[in-house]
């Protein structure tokens, strides 16, 4: 199964608004086609879907996905700059929302809410954790392998900067996904960029960063297609002895017009 992740579009209400200098809608409609590129089984956007968190932006992000093959799943979780309800209320005929277990393949896919209302930062929370604890505990759900996906990083990444506005409570995240033997790879997105590393004691375990849409902000990592400036994604594909690849995806900047 192929997996493709998006993130950090950052849409507003009106269709040719510009965020962080740039013309968001355009950004994410090339991004869409990038995906589509690639024929995903699943487009993952893991967060920060709209900037002003209006109704209007989640449409647009809503209508936008007719730029896919009507068979492709969408799934969907919010970021800091985003409004869960109105992301749900816009989105939730078309796409799944967190939190959520999905099936894909031989594979589990748990897509987690980590928006912290009012906060930059993230936060799980008590009752969310109890429902990824009863999920990791059903054995539909974990005799094959097991994707998670958020928007925070889940661990401190070494960069202060980013390490005050991560996952508040991700060390108790860590430590229910720790022991599961099926886990391979948790994605997220906020960063802005590309960034790998490994869950503590679970080699095993990649921690996998996606650029966002719209903007980069500075690499905090070498970029291994030499184009941290530029717009990007992440390509998952998920195979059925249980091997996860990853490919980091660029592509140019759109032209003005």
């Amino acid at each position: 199964m192929r997996v493709v992740q998006l993130s950090d579009p950052h849409l507003v209400s009106a269709p040719s608004g510009w965020v962080r200098q740039r013309p968001a809608l355009q950004h994410w409609q090339l991004a869409l086609g990038q995906a589509a590129l690639h024929h995903p089984d699943l487009l993952l956007i893991t967060g920060d879907c709209c900037q002003d968190e209006s109704w209007n932006g989640y449409a647009l992000l809503r209508d936008s996905l007719d730029l896919l093959p009507s068979k492709t799943r969408v799934a969907v979780l919010p970021g800091n700059h985003d409004h869960p309800q109105r992301l749900r209320a816009a989105l939730g005929r078309r796409a799944e929302i967190a939190p959520e277990a999905l099936r894909l393949g031989d594979w589990t896919v748990l897509i987690l809410d980590s928006h912290w209302c009012s906060h930059e930062g993230g936060q799980i929370g008590k009752g969310q954790l109890r429902w990824l604890e009863t999920q990791l505990q059903q054995r539909n759900l974990t005799s094959g392998p097991l994707l998670v996906c958020l928007h925070h990083p889940p661990l401190p990444i070494g960069a202060p900067e980013w390490d005050r506005i991560g996952l508040d409570d991700g060390e108790e995240l860590m430590r229910l996904l720790q022991p599961v033997p099926q886990l391979r790879a948790v994605v997220f997105g906020h960063l802005h960029q590309h960034w790998q590393g490994s869950m503590p004691e679970r080699n095993d375990v990649v921690l996998l960063a996606c650029p966002s849409t719209l903007c980069a902000f500075p690499a905090l990592q070498a970029c291994p297609l030499g184009r941290s400036q530029l717009p990007g994604g992440r390509l998952l594909d998920l195979s059925r002895n249980g091997r996860l690849t990853h490919t980091l995806l660029r592509w140019p900047m759109p032209k003005r017009g």
